[in-house]
C-alpha cells in the first residue's frame, strides 16, 4: 500500500487525498480488504497517469474526487473496486479515463520532458523498467533521465538525422520514446548514437536494452520504440 502513495507523491497527485481518506476509513473499520484497497490505489493511479498522456487538463480533479466516493458509494455499496471502475470508465470529457487509443496517442506523441515534470517523467521510466525488470532491483536514486536524441545537436546528430533534424528535435526530443534511465547522464552527453549505444550495452537498466538491434537513431526510430513502450504501459496503467 505504501508504495501508491510514493507512486502519487512522484506523480504529483495530491487532488485524491479526499477521497482516499474515506477508503481507508473503510479499509480501517476492516469494511475494505487490503487487497481491494491496493487495487483501488493501482486504479487511481492509472486514472492520473492515462489523463496526463492523453492531455486533459488536471484543473477539475478536485472537484471529481470531492465527489467521487459518493458516486462510488451509490453506484455499487458492496464492492466499492467495481463501484469505482464503473464510475470512472463512464466519465467523458475533462472526467474522462481515457481509453487505449488516446493514451497510446499520447506515449508516442507528447513532449512529457520539462523542468517541472522531471519527477514525474522518471517515475514513468522507473515503472516501465520495473515492469520489464522485476528480478533484479535497481537503485533509481543514482539515475537520471537521458535524451537519446541530445538536447542540443552536434553536426553529427544533424548529419545522422538529415536536412529535417529542427523538425524531428521539435517534434520528438521530449516524447518518452527518446527518454531512457541512465547513471551516465553527463558521460553520454550529446554523444553520438553509437556511442551511447555501446554505453547502454553495459548499463544494467532493461530499458536500455532495447538498443542492442538499433542501428541509427532517427525519427522512425523513435516512433517505434514508443510504441512498443506504449504497449507495456497499456497493461501497467490498465483500465
Amino acid at each position: 500500500m505504501k508504495k501508491y502513495f510514493s507512486y502519487f507523491q512522484k506523480l504529483d497527485f495530491s487532488t485524491c487525498h479526499i477521497f482516499l481518506l474515506n477508503i481507508y476509513n473503510d479499509y480501517y473499520e476492516q469494511n475494505l480488504s487490503l487487497e481491494d484497497f491496493e487495487q483501488i490505489l493501482a486504479y487511481l493511479e492509472s486514472y492520473f497517469v492515462r489523463r496526463w498522456f492523453a492531455g486533459i487538463p488536471p484543473n477539475i480533479l478536485g472537484k471529481i474526487f470531492d465527489n467521487l466516493y459518493t458516486e462510488v458509494k451509490k453506484n455499487n455499496p458492496d464492492d466499492l473496486v467495481k463501484g469505482l471502475r464503473t464510475v470512472l470508465s463512464n466519465y467523458s470529457g475533462n472526467k474522462a479515463f481515457p481509453k487505449d487509443d488516446p493514451f497510446r496517442q499520447g506515449i508516442i506523441q507528447k513532449a512529457i520532458y520539462k523542468k517541472s515534470d522531471v519527477q514525474r517523467v522518471k517515475f514513468i521510466l522507473e515503472r516501465l523498467e520495473k515492469s520489464l525488470n522485476q528480478k533484479e532491483i535497481v537503485d533509481s536514486d543514482t539515475l537520471t533521465i537521458e535524451h537519446i536524441m541530445p538536447q542540443t545537436l552536434t553536426s553529427e546528430w544533424q548529419n545522422s538525422l538529415g536536412g529535417n533534424h529542427n523538425t524531428i528535435k521539435k517534434q520528438w526530443l521530449n516524447t518518452l520514446g527518446n527518454l531512457t534511465l541512465t547513471g551516465y547522464n553527463s558521460e553520454l552527453s550529446n554523444k553520438i548514437f553509437d556511442t551511447k549505444k555501446k554505453m547502454y550495452q553495459e548499463s544494467n537498466i532493461s530499458l536500455n536494452k532495447h538498443f542492442k538491434d538499433v542501428d541509427t537513431w532517427n525519427e522512425d526510430s523513435m516512433k517505434k520504440r514508443a510504441e512498443q513502450l506504449a504497449d507495456i504501459a497499456i497493461k501497467i496503467w490498465s483500465r
